[in-house]
């Protein structure tokens, strides 16, 4: 099992509109072979999280180029500081 995390620095005015875009690149990864979650979180502080869970590390990487088409419809301004990404293998 993989899974990949996205912690997302949000200035708060733009709160809104990243939740619409991280919800939009949800609707866009549909379903993939070898998805088993792709969720958006939030933490007590304001940071966004995006969680995928995948079969296989390939899955995911096999679903990267639909996941990343959406990403010009993010922008900058929105967070503070670039992502912290997070990749995990099962143990």
């Amino acid at each position: 099992m993989f899974m990949a995390i996205a912690v997302h620095h949000v200035v708060p005015e733009h709160r809104d509109a990243m939740i619409a875009f991280m919800n939009g690149v949800g609707e866009t990864t549909g379903t993939p072979p070898g998805l088993i979650e792709f969720d958006g979180w939030q933490e007590s502080g304001g940071k966004l999280i995006g969680m995928s869970k995948w079969e296989s590390p390939e899955a995911f990487h096999a679903a990267l180029p639909v996941i990343m088409s959406t990403s010009d419809q993010r922008r900058d301004e929105w967070c503070s500081q670039p992502d912290d990404v997070y990749t995990f293998t099962q143990l």
